[in-house]
């Protein structure tokens, strides 16, 4: 399936589910790493398509296999597991400010439920914490995303 006709499926998330605080009932993890650089180039490595498959990193990927396509305000990571089969994701932005980023993420190679990614930047000038959060999450899914984002925050940090 083509990027263009991935991107052409989704389906963005409502307002009200994007606002919303909690998310009872549904798994949720948090990392933090703190990062040599200032928020505004870290604001850039995180929603530049040149950057973030240099620091994204998939559990069980073959390493140098990721790719990243951007289409009109989203974006689709791709990239190819040691076993031989493509994952992909698509993330569709909802906020963007120096600050933080807010995106709603799909598996699309699983056609499952969409979760929410948030990322605030905390610190200034050459130093800053980046905080994520992965909202609405299957407890399936948290081990998984847990490794995803500790290794991939570890990469983006050994950029700067």
């Amino acid at each position: 399936m083509s990027t263009s006709n991935l991107v052409a499926r989704y389906e963005r998330l409502p307002l009200q589910w994007v606002k919303r605080t909690s998310f009872e009932g549904e798994a949720e993890l948090t990392v933090h790493r703190s990062v040599n650089a200032d928020r505004s180039r870290l604001f850039q490595a995180l929603t530049l398509a040149e950057y973030i498959d240099a620091w994204f990193v998939a559990p069980d990927a073959v390493p140098g296999s990721t790719s990243v396509t951007m289409g009109q305000d989203c974006f689709v990571v791709r990239y190819r597991l040691l076993d031989g089969r493509e994952e992909r994701f698509i993330g569709s932005y909802k906020v963007l400010r120096r600050g933080k980023v807010q995106f709603a993420w799909t598996d699309a190679s699983r056609e499952a439920s969409s979760s929410l990614v948030r990322i605030r930047l905390l610190g200034d000038f050459g130093r800053t914490t980046v905080q994520l959060t992965h909202a609405g999450l299957d407890e399936s899914q948290h081990l998984h995303y847990r490794m995803l984002w500790e290794a991939s925050l570890e990469r983006l940090a050994s950029l700067f």
